[in-house]
């Protein structure tokens, strides 16, 4: 009977082990590995990763991070969830990223997007590239969520069908939703019309408020450098936004209903207008740079133009480049 006892007891010992063991093998984990190398069929740990964002992500816990491990074009990927994708390859690295070619590189939707949405989405160290016979549509795509945030990204080669590359579009229900973008480069996204392909632009659905920060950015090569719509609120610090179509572009239907605030901004060479503050937009300026550009400035007589006095403005065709006053009067 002993005997007997001790080898049930020992059945049930194992048999509560094993199922101890697999519960870890079914969960997602934390943090997640890809590899030019590697396969999503495997677990995606660092020894045996995968080989897609779209393969990995499935087996990451919200609020998770899925890391490159060497360089690649790991694929394109619609993201559902909060978590970080980083393909940083060493101290400051661009170990590879997204290859995009005719298609969207990263689209972002809530599951919650039309109720409560709570997803946050960080993008860190990576290349988003469009380069093909058809180059891609959206680099990013940000339809509902809380947040989005770039760093250190490269996008280049978008905007077929007109497609901005950075599209921050959140739903009604997303009031208050947040791009963060620092030590971003986009280029080439207006690739056979230089009035169509937006490198960022900002517009809610329904014009519910959201903001943007765009800090130490350079854009090149677009048809609107940034582009705030109804219900955006866009801070642009230290960047460059040059030899495009239009630098800036606030548009708004209701008072004040898109704001720009330029801070330590370059402004030049642009094929039309420097900034256009059109509708019932506001755009403000301090320590800005507003040269080379075809025409200074476009003015609705609804919108505004504020400056802080202490910008530099000429060599601009149309206007001359006569210097707005000082805040908070108007140019109309």
């Amino acid at each position: 009977m002993t005997r007997l006892i001790k080898a049930f007891a020992l059945a049930v010992s194992a048999m509560l082990l094993g199922l101890g063991f697999a519960a870890p093998a079914s969960a997602q984990a934390t943090r997640t590995w890809i590899s030019g190398v590697g396969d999503d069929a495997n677990p995606c740990s660092r020894t045996a990763p995968c080989k897609t964002w779209a393969g990995a992500i499935s087996k990451t816990a919200g609020g998770g991070e899925i890391d490159c491990l060497d360089p690649g074009g790991f694929g394109s990927v619609t993201i559902t969830k909060s978590i970080t994708l980083d393909c940083g390859g060493g101290n400051g690295g661009q170990a590879g990223g997204i290859l995009n070619s005719g298609v969207t590189g990263v689209i972002i939707n809530d599951p919650n997007g039309a109720t409560t949405p709570t997803l946050k989405v960080v993008l860190r160290n990576m290349n988003i590239n469009g380069a093909g016979t058809t180059v891609g549509t959206y680099g990013v795509r940000f339809l509902s969520g809380k947040s989005l945030m770039l760093q250190n990204v490269n996008i280049s080669n978008q905007g077929t069908g007109g497609a901005p590359a950075v599209s921050f579009e959140p739903s009604s229900a997303s009031v208050g939703a947040k791009l963060v973008m620092s030590y971003v480069n986009i280029s080439n996204t207006a690739p056979t019309d230089p009035t169509s392909g937006n490198a960022v632009q900002l517009q809610s659905v329904g014009g519910v408020a959201v903001t943007g920060l765009l800090d130490h950015v350079t854009i090149t090569d677009s048809a609107f450098a940034v582009d705030a719509e109804e219900g955006a609120t866009v801070t642009v610090s230290n960047s460059t936004l040059s030899n495009s179509y239009r630098g800036v572009h606030a548009n708004a239907t209701s008072a004040h209903g898109a704001v720009v605030n330029l801070v330590g901004v370059t402004i030049a060479n642009n094929a039309n207008f420097g900034i256009a503050s059109v509708g019932t937009a506001l755009v403000r300026m301090a320590n800005t740079s507003l040269v080379n550009n075809v025409s200074g400035m476009k003015l609705a007589p609804t919108a505004a133009i504020q400056s802080f006095g202490n910008n530099l403005i000429g060599a601009n065709g149309g206007n001359g480049g006569a210097n707005p006053a000082p805040s908070p009067i108007s140019l109309q």
